[in-house]
């Protein structure tokens, strides 16, 4: 493996059917643009050394250039769909194979990360309308559950006691929703409200991340990230274990075979020249044992990631202080720098999005960047080559983040 070992002290997320609503686009398909290599800029030269490539296809989504982009959403990965959403464009569900769009529906100015229950997707963002509500309740949003096809299964008013969710009424910030059971929490900033999905009744809710859980030869652990350090909580107390400082930012687990699971971060460094984003790995059980990958990438900040379930990550990385120069790098499950891709040389301000859609076997198929508010752009998948050492291509046991 193409590691550098280390031993290190421990371092160580119904209503009827809504047929009247019409979709804010129209859906029709969407030509892709060609996947050849993208202009040369002067910027890319950082990135030079680095294993470029081109894009599989490209996907330029109609948006309302006369409305405020507020919020960009997704991608979310649902088999063939990439569902996404702006305040310009609303929701968008697009094939990312064959670059067209299946189906839109229509949202309000404000908008939150589209999320899974069962088979259906659930949409939440600022009503179209207003919806009768009680005169002791506040609106906070509305929630629209679609079937992969399109159609809707409900729509009701998400709404609690003025009172009691007041604080998130008025919250801004970085979004997240977690599907929990029968009811979804929505995070807003540093507020969130449990939403009950048959009568859209909110109350507020913890604003802690879900813990990243993990359970290997018949032991389980919920690992949480507090102020840099790396707490896991055994289900008997002598698995208990936690550090005293990580090695950055907690990505997610990386299963290789026949090694036990192992945490990965991402750690940002200048301290041998230019500023470089880095793999570290440490093992999840509880031991000593460290690892730091030997590949790394330029760059000053991670500005999103997503992992496949053995540990394969894909990262937006911005270059430099510009906010023009970013780009996306893929790593394997073995720590292996599998390419790099430039994203498009803008002023960038909105989140970029990415998500790694799944084969049948839930092997890494590609890799799927919703970004600047209108743009779904599909890469290559990231598994090493079956020959290279710790090349993995399926998980010994699922991670449940």
């Amino acid at each position: 493996m193409k590691w550098l070992a280390i031993v290190l002290a421990l371092v160580a997320c119904k209503s009827k059917r809504d047929a009247d609503h019409q979709t804010s686009l129209p859906v029709e398909p969407v030509i892709p643009r060609d996947a050849g290599p993208d202009a040369a800029s002067s910027w890319t030269a950082a990135l030079d050394k680095l294993p470029l490539i081109a894009a599989e296809r490209t996907i330029i989504l109609p948006s309302r250039a006369d409305q405020p982009r507020f919020d960009v959403v997704g991608p979310l990965v649902v088999g063939d769909l990439a569902i996404v959403g702006s305040s310009q464009l609303g929701f968008a569900a697009v094939d990312w194979r064959r670059g067209v769009i299946v189906w839109t529906k229509p949202s309000g100015s404000r908008i939150a990360p589209p999320a899974v229950q069962g088979e259906d997707i659930l949409l939440i963002g600022d009503c179209t309308g207003t919806p009768p509500i009680s005169a002791s309740d506040a609106l906070l949003g509305c929630l629209r559950s679609v079937t992969a096809d399109g159609a809707d299964d409900a729509h009701i008013a998400i709404r609690g006691k003025a009172a009691a969710v007041e604080s998130f009424s008025h919250s801004v910030g970085e979004q997240h929703v977690w599907v929990e059971g029968e009811r979804v929490r929505w995070r807003r900033g540093d507020q969130a409200v449990s939403i009950d999905l048959g009568s859209g009744v909110a109350v507020p809710a913890p604003v802690a991340s879900p813990p990243l859980s993990i359970t290997y030869k018949e032991r389980h652990w919920d690992i949480e990230q507090v102020d840099g350090k790396i707490i896991a909580r055994g289900k008997a107390k002598q698995d208990s274990w936690e550090s005293d400082r990580s090695a950055g930012e907690l990505l997610g687990p990386v299963w290789i075979p026949q090694q036990s699971p192992m945490l990965r971060f991402v750690s940002i460094s200048g301290r041998y020249g230019a500023p470089e984003l880095r793999l570290h790995d440490m093992n999840a059980t509880g031991s000593l044992f460290s690892q730091i990958s030997l590949d790394s990438v330029p760059g000053i900040a991670m500005l999103a990631h997503a992992m496949s379930p053995v540990g394969d990550v894909a990262m937006a990385v911005r270059l430099d202080k510009t906010l023009k120069h970013d780009f996306i790098a893929g790593f394997s499950a073995n720590a292996l720098l599998r390419w790099v891709y430039p994203l498009p040389e803008t002023a960038r301000t909105d989140r970029v999005g990415i998500a790694i859609a799944l084969d049948a076997q839930r092997a890494p198929e590609a890799v799927v960047v919703f970004h600047d508010g209108d743009t779904v752009t599909i890469l290559p998948e990231l598994s090493s080559p079956p020959t290279a050492p710790g090349a993995a291509r399926g998980p010994l046991e699922n991670a449940t983040p």
